[in-house]
């Protein structure tokens, strides 16, 4: 239990010390060093922190040697003759027996007289163990993050069976495998359109799916967005951002585990953005950069009348 604890707090040091080198490099060596491999250092840290374990266990240096010690041999009482006098029976002041005329027994050990109660036995009082309290706040808070994230995940799913349905738009779906054959795309995820979205999103871990807002999105802004999309199929983003999520569950006491969580899902998206830019003209930065623009201000403004509704 102490050595989980202890692997805990020094994984916690140590994951936040690369967490502040990574937040660093992503400001100062944006040009340099692209998002590109900072999700690569994102992987590595949060593979590390994924298990709060020790991760060798304790090994012993030798075998202990054993070494046989006889018992001593027992003693024995001689036998006594019958010409020896007994003195155990002698009276007198020094052997342990009263002598002729004085009381029986020891004066410091009185008799105890009959019907006293008897002492009633001392129960030992348990103690809180520090370590035990520490080990279980941080398991019920983990537990807490997690379910969290669950039922958020598991009511969107519920979300998108009720809501959603596959596309029929044959551009759309034109557009769909056009790109899927230009990134070498052998498995792909699923084509729905779902409504209430306002950009297209890539959900699902075990079937993914790409999801895309109901008439809003057409011509070259839907070619943009299922390349966006498909480039994150092909990155396997979703999963880096869930061992993000993990991580962050097993540390949520570190003001750090959930800044690390805004800079994964940023980087993700650099990194997609700059994989997308590689396939593109740059006649097409242009109107790519306005695509991915008009999708996050969508969002910011869902975000405020959300906020205003509440």
């Amino acid at each position: 239990m102490n050595s989980i604890l202890l692997t805990l707090g020094a994984l916690t040091l140590g994951g936040s010390a690369a967490v502040a080198l990574l937040a660093f490099a992503g400001r100062s060596t944006r040009g340099r060093y692209g998002a590109k491999w900072r999700c690569w250092g994102w992987a590595l840290l949060c593979l590390r922190l994924a298990l709060p374990f020790p991760l060798l266990p304790h090994i012993q240096t030798g075998a202990p040697i054993q070494v046989d010690i006889p018992n001593p041999p027992a003693v024995t009482q001689p036998a006594t003759s019958p010409n020896t006098p007994n003195t155990s029976n002698v009276t007198g002041p020094g052997n342990g027996t009263a002598a002729p005329g004085e009381p029986q027994g020891k004066p410091d050990q009185p008799a105890p007289s009959e019907g006293a109660p008897s002492p009633a036995p001392l129960t030992p009082k348990r103690e809180i163990d520090p370590a035990r309290a520490v080990l279980a706040l941080w398991l019920l808070g983990t537990g807490a993050v997690l379910a969290w994230n669950g039922i958020a995940h598991f009511r969107f799913l519920s979300y998108l069976r009720r809501w959603s349905a596959p596309v029929t738009d044959g551009d759309a779906i034109a557009a769909f495998n056009r790109l899927g054959d230009q990134l070498g795309l052998d498995r792909r995820p699923r084509l729905l359109v779902c409504q209430g979205l306002k950009v297209p999103m890539l959900a699902g871990v075990l079937r993914p799916a790409i999801l895309l807002p109901q008439g809003n999105v057409s011509g070259e802004e839907l070619g943009f967005s299922l390349l966006h999309e498909l480039t994150h199929y092909r990155r396997r983003d979703i999963w880096l951002k869930i061992l993000a999520m993990w991580v962050n569950a097993l540390y949520w006491f570190n003001p750090l585990a959930w800044y690390m969580l805004r800079l994964v899902e940023r980087d993700t998206e650099l990194a997609c953005d700059e994989d997308a830019l590689s396939r593109l003209s740059r006649s097409d930065y242009s109107a790519y950069g306005q695509t991915i623009l008009a999708a996050v201000a969508r969002l910011q403004n869902r975000e405020k009348e959300g906020n205003q509704d509440e």
